[in-house]
């Protein structure tokens, strides 16, 4: 869990207004008008009406009457107007109405914004929750909306409609949370990923995911902290121009309660990849982080988990933008949990809820692995979610081994196990003081005498002491063998009955074959 900075919160500040949040409301009231507006930047509070008075204040938006416009600097202060005067300034102009309509409009859209802004510091002043906070916005936008921290938990979620996010329960109840499938889709989608960019509002559209409708958008930042997001969802009314500067002023309250709730011991928001990282790492995450991932994806701490490890086969091949091999991925297994991890694309499968094991996992990768020209290394078994960092140690060992030997695109780490146990034994010392001296003697004397007294023995114990399997696999008549055999014995008097002398034998032959094939791998 990142540590976040102990602070003071924010003082809230004031609702402001701009021309276009006004041109909206005069839209809504139908009537039509010419909008001057270079200035997207709140900066009034209230209205004046402009009667030839010298000394203007500013953060106030001024009301021309008719004809009553001269004097008036429509150069450097924002105005309203039913007359057809022109200025520099933001400004609307040839309203449709009478100037006494203009008036009332005016007292009732800056009654309703003070209003707005006043039941918002009353959620601040009185400790109020994030919800109590939406639920004061969905009367102010006429949408439902709201908020997610990192980890794509639902903080706020004051009511729900028809039309948003089929948000899924934690089995234990306590969240909600975005749905696991529709979170691997965003990952790896460069539009979303680009929108954990933006620090102004924005519009998540028909276009990108979910079809169905659009939403207005603020990420919530503290510094450059990514907190969360606030969502608006166009449901019930269309959404705004005005809205965009709107939401981004309601998202600076809803940051003023997040990092109130940051400093309380029970509602920090982290980022589940972050602790998963960390215990990859080998890092100690928080209790709380570790609680809610499992609650997020329903799994228990103690499940059995395989870990997998994808790489392309060719730097030219960049595996995040392959998104055939994603989505297949997460058709195969879709409660799976996939993340990328340097430069790589992680899996972690549980097989406690997924009850396959690594064969199944290792028939289902193939023919994706393979289409897509990938590597993948998967580990043995893990148990116990804090243990995954054996099992990524597992895919690196096995995604070395697979680069090397080239000879196939998916592997098991119990399939190299043996071969990695040779390699670490292989460097603790020199092989000629490691390995069996009667072996040594008998290459050293085929090579003096041209026999094939190694290759004779290495194969007679790799088939358990069989006199026809091994005959065949020599391709020699079984006298041949059994004479053989028998200067063998005269040669290193082994006893080849005691099962440890077979198994130092075997582990010797395997780390001078290890040896002998991997010398580049020796000379790093």
């Amino acid at each position: 869990m990142k540590e976040l900075p102990t602070k003071t919160p924010p003082r809230p500040g004031r609702i402001l207004l701009n021309t276009q949040m006004l041109a909206d409301e005069f839209n809504d009231m139908g009537w039509n008008f010419l909008l001057n507006s270079k200035d997207k930047t709140p900066s009034f509070r209230g209205f004046e009406l402009y009667t030839g008075q010298e000394d203007l204040t500013d953060g106030l938006i001024y009301m021309l009457p008719k004809g009553g416009t001269k004097g008036f600097p429509v150069d450097s202060r924002p105005f309203v107007t039913t007359d057809s005067v022109f200025g520099a300034a933001p400004h609307i102009r040839s309203i449709k109405c009478t100037d006494p309509e203009l008036l009332n409009a005016l007292l009732q859209i800056f009654e309703r914004y003070h209003q707005f802004e006043a039941d918002i510091n009353d959620v601040l002043m009185n400790s109020g929750s994030l919800n109590d906070l939406c639920a004061i916005g969905i009367r102010f936008f006429h949408n439902p909306l709201y908020i997610h921290d990192r980890m794509f938990t639902v903080i706020a979620l004051p009511e729900y409609k028809e039309g948003m996010i089929q948000f899924e329960r934690s089995e234990s109840g306590s969240s909600i949370h975005i749905p696991l499938w529709l979170i691997n889709d965003f990952k790896f989608d460069d539009a979303y990923i680009d929108t954990l960019t933006k620090h102004e509002a924005a519009i998540w559209g028909r276009e990108e995911f979910p079809r169905n409708m659009r939403s207005l958008y603020v990420n919530i930042w503290d510094d450059q902290y990514y907190c969360g997001r606030l969502l608006i969802n166009e449901l019930d009314t269309p959404l705004k121009p005005g809205q965009f500067r709107l939401a981004e002023m309601f998202a600076e309250y809803v940051k003023i309660i997040m990092l109130k709730d940051m400093q309380h011991p029970q509602k920090i928001y982290s980022d589940y990849e972050d602790t998963v990282r960390m215990i990859i790492r080998g890092d100690e995450p928080d209790a709380r982080d570790v609680n809610a991932l499992l609650e997020i994806l329903g799994w228990q701490e103690n499940d059995a988990y395989v870990c997998l490890k994808l790489e392309s086969q060719s730097a030219d091949i960049q595996i995040k933008s392959d998104s055939a091999l994603r989505s297949k991925l997460t058709a195969v297994f879709p409660r799976s949990f996939e993340f990328f991890h340097e430069q790589r694309l992680c899996m972690i499968i549980n097989v406690t809820s997924d009850r396959r094991d690594g064969e199944n996992i290792k028939a289902a990768l193939g023919p994706l692995v393979r289409d897509s020209y990938m590597y993948c290394g998967i580990s043995s078994p893990i148990k116990g979610l804090r243990r995954l960092r054996i099992g990524f140690d597992q895919t690196d060992i096995t995604l070395r081994f697979i680069e090397f030997r080239r000879s196939r695109w998916t592997m098991l780490f119990s399939e190299c196990a043996p071969y990695y146990m040779i390699r670490t034994l292989a460097h603790t010392m020199p092989p000629s003081d490691l390995v069996s001296e009667e072996i040594q003697d008998l290459r050293r004397m085929d090579k003096e005498k041209n026999t094939d007294y190694y290759n004779t023995l290495k194969t007679y114990l790799e088939n358990e002491r069989s006199i026809p399997r091994t005959s065949e696999a020599l391709i020699i008549h079984r006298t041949t063998l059994q004479y053989r055999l028998e200067k063998i014995a005269q040669l290193t008097h082994l006893n080849l009955d005691d099962p440890d002398v077979r198994m130092y034998l075997a582990l010797s032959f395997r780390i001078l074959e290890y040896v002998d094939a991997v010398p580049s791998v020796e000379a790093q």
